[in-house]
């Protein structure tokens, strides 16, 4: 067994460089990362009051008829009811471009109200994988082939854990949103111009529009897509201070008309106010994984193409396995090596 090692500061010049290099058009981590804790903010700070009602015909909404045994909806429910940890894949949906949709934002969240935290990871929409009938295909054309439940299954066979649950929010949610709640205030180590947006250095308080913008700037920044992740995570935290706050509640038909027709869940009603009333501590620690890998170039039959793929490092995505499993109460792997029917390259 060979192991290979490298500074922390050649470590990243190489995750820099790579992702300076990537000209292709993402979906923002902060679009989708925390549809379920919206909606825990939102139920926590209203079910119990006048507009309880509104809260559970909007759960209802937004929840889908996904094929599930009356045996798995009892027992998620009754995990939820005793604080269980649980996780939640979260699918930014791309319906911009021509043919089937692809899920261009892809982030499990795993979380321990134990703990109080949560787990947020990022997996690369160019990530390697074999589909089901045997395809080789980047791992966000599972969402097209066989839609969220695809998604959920190769999702969990490639980080080797459950999916209790899953979640899918349209882009324009997040601006809707963001003005809903009268904007957000962002503190920006940097003075830039992004999408005819200009922002200082300080504190400022941005709307919809601005906030993806502010989000979405990477090349301007001397650390690169490291930097972006910071504003994006922030504007995260900003977010869920103005849903937690006693304001919100006024303005809350507006939170409600943001996000309804833009998300989707497999949670049932019952499930998410269980999630609003034992889970929201989890927003104490929000800690961010960033898995390594390289990308390379893989011919696509089917497009008679040489096209971008991302893998993982192994051990890197072992470990990751292996953290995530802890952080949900799971036995992790004692191997040495990654096992590879976990690991769908």
């Amino acid at each position: 067994m060979t192991f290979y090692y490298k500074t922390k500061e050649t470590m990243i010049k190489m995750r820099v460089e790579k992702y300076m290099k990537q000209k292709r058009k993402r979906k923002l981590i902060f679009e989708t990362a925390l549809s379920i804790l919206i909606l825990l903010a939102i139920v926590s700070g209203a079910a119990a009051g006048y507009y309880g009602s509104k809260v559970l015909s909007f759960l209802d909404h937004i929840s889908e008829e996904a094929p599930q045994s009356e045996e798995e909806i009892v027992q998620k429910t009754s995990q939820i009811k005793n604080t269980e940890p649980f996780s939640v894949l979260i699918l930014g949906i791309d319906e911009e471009d021509e043919g089937a949709a692809r899920s261009d934002t892809i982030i499990v969240a795993t979380l321990n109200p134990k703990e109080e935290s949560m787990k947020l990871v990022s997996i690369p929409r160019d990530t390697y994988i074999t589909l089901p009938d045997g395809r080789r295909e980047k791992i966000n054309a599972a969402y097209a082939s066989g839609g969220s439940l695809l998604a959920r299954e190769m999702i969990s066979n490639y980080l080797d854990i459950p999916i209790d649950f899953y979640a899918s929010l349209d882009f324009d949610g997040l601006i809707h949103l963001v003005d809903a709640v009268d904007g957000i205030t962002v503190n920006s180590d940097l003075e830039f111009t992004q999408d005819s947006h200009e922002f200082k250095k300080g504190y400022q308080l941005i709307d919809g529009e601005a906030a993806l913008a502010y989000s979405r700037m990477r090349k301007k920044d001397p650390r690169g897509d490291f930097g972006r992740q910071d504003r994006q995570k922030e504007v995260i935290v900003s977010i869920l201070k103005k849903l937690n706050s006693t304001k919100s509640v006024t303005h809350f038909n507006e939170i409600l008309g943001a996000i309804g027709p833009n998300l989707k869940t497999n949670a049932r009603s019952e499930q998410m106010v269980g999630m609003a009333l034992n889970y929201s501590s989890v927003l104490k620690n929000i800690d961010q994984i960033t898995l390594d890998g390289e990308g390379r170039k893989a011919y696509f039959p089917s497009y008679d193409l040489d096209l971008y793929v991302w893998e993982a490092d192994e051990f890197a995505l072992l470990e990751l396995q292996n953290d995530l499993k802890d952080h949900l109460d799971i036995r992790p792997s004692s191997n040495m090596a990654p096992n590879k029917a976990t690991i769908i390259q």
